[in-house]
């Protein structure tokens, strides 16, 4: 338990007090005991707060790792570590096959796939036969790249996800957001400034539909002026563009550098969050303007409406467990300040246990990501991917945990954590119905 609690304490108690880290950590606490990989670079040509990150892990089983290393399968590395967008553009068809290697001190590196859908540009990539080096991650030859897009440079933002594999190698996705406009048809250099090896010219093409919604909505608080400019829906995601303007002091100050945004849509459902990223400065006339692009998960038909919630996110001094038995009824476990959840089922089949749970309170999503069970002899299991909402419900999720445990073995746990401070003179609700 040491370890989950550590990453609790991560995100709690943050060395670095910047909304960067702090994400990242958020998405390191559910997760300790995976060999996961997740991220983050700064984009170039940043100034302030410039930044792309990822949020989120999906897992791969053994078996379909081993599939995935006997066979090529198109689009396999998106379905099975991406995260439900990338998975829906695997499912629609919107990926293309790549197949292009390099070699880089020994180890193999197959970049598999691509998708881009208008939004981000997703590439999959296999590492075989990784063999970890004691401080270092299998994507460190990620770092310090050149991107181009048809031999132009370009200034973007970049993220990483993956996972090493019961076999030894490691699949992952590079997630990249373009600055500039670009056309529905492209070829997308690599090229790292550190690996000569590492230089694919990587043939991208645009793929699928999508609408948005021009806002131009402000909300201004006595410090902080936010203006909501487009929504737009993509296929494998919902990006929110959004620009934010506060005064060099309140900058310096750090006063929002916990801040966080929750998108919810008409029917209350927490949407849940991918990647986020933008910048801004030099200071103009002692103000600094920032420029936001986050995309959120994809929807199936466009709502009414969309709520934006800017929030600043409040740590815990301590962690403090919450956990109780399954006796095959409802379980209510308190959440603390930020909310409860109630277990509404649970089934223990193939070594697989799923779990329904129905969040209430103040962030749904998170909620959700912040459960684990336990045998009752107090061994811990860890989510195996991402909470998925229900359909056709609100803010119910179904869990999964890859344990061989008989349901009367089961105890859940959360943990009691602070509730988000929301700041309602910024929210906003985009009406986008017809």
């Amino acid at each position: 338990m040491d370890k989950w609690e550590n990453q609790i304490r991560m995100r709690a108690n943050p060395q670095v007090p910047t909304n960067v880290e702090q994400r990242i950590n958020e998405t390191l606490r559910s997760l300790p005991k995976k060999k996961t990989y997740p991220r983050f670079y700064y984009p170039v040509a940043a100034v302030f707060l410039v930044g792309f990150l990822l949020f989120g892990i999906s897992f791969m089983s053994p078996t379909l790792a081993e599939t995935l290393k006997s066979v090529p399968v198109i689009g396999s590395i998106f379905k099975m570590v991406g995260d439900v967008g990338t998975q829906k553009g695997e499912k629609e068809g919107l990926t293309t096959l790549l197949g292009q290697q390099v070699e880089i001190d020994g180890q193999v590196i197959t970049f598999t796939e691509s998708l881009y859908d208008g939004s981000q540009i997703h590439i999959g990539y296999l590492i075989e036969s990784y063999t970890q080096v004691t401080a270092t991650y299998p994507t460190d030859f990620l770092s310090n790249l050149q991107l181009t897009i048809d031999g132009k440079g370009v200034s973007y933002g970049m993220g990483e996800r993956g996972e090493v594999l019961e076999n030894g190698d490691y699949a992952g996705i590079l997630s990249i957001r373009v600055d500039d406009e670009l056309p529905d048809q492209f070829t997308l250099g690599i090229r790292s400034q550190k690996e000569k090896a590492l230089h694919v010219e990587l043939p991208i093409t645009k793929q699928g539909d999508n609408r948005s919604f021009l806002v131009n909505e402000t909300v201004e608080s006595e410090d902080l002026t936010m203006h909501v400019d487009k929504v737009t829906f993509f296929p494998t995601s919902t990006e929110i563009m959004f620009r934010q303007i506060m005064d060099e002091k309140v900058f310096e100050s750090k006063k929002y550098d916990w801040l966080d945004y929750q998108i919810v849509d008409d029917k209350g459902n927490v949407l849940q969050p991918f990647s986020g990223g933008g910048g801004g400065g030099p200071m103009k006339n002692g103000q600094l303007l920032q420029t936001f692009n986050y995309y959120y998960e994809p929807l199936e038909t466009i709502p009414k409406s969309l709520t934006f919630k800017p929030y600043l996110n409040v740590g815990n001094e301590k962690v403090e467990e919450v956990k109780a038995d399954w006796t095959g009824e409802k379980l209510t476990l308190s959440q603390g300040g930020i909310g409860e959840i109630t277990v509404l089922d649970i089934k223990s089949e193939n070594n697989l246990v799923t779990l329904i749970v129905e969040t209430k309170g103040d962030d749904a999503y998170w909620q959700a990501n912040s459960i684990l069970i336990e045998k009752n002899n107090g061994e811990p299991f860890y989510q195996e991917k991402t909470p998925k909402r229900v359909e056709n419900a609100v803010n119910q999720y179904e869990i999964q945990f890859a344990a061989d445990v008989a349901e009367k073995d089961i105890r859940v746990v959360t943990y009691k954590q602070k509730a988000p401070k929301f700041l309602e003179e910024l929210e906003v609700t985009i009406e986008l119905g017809e």
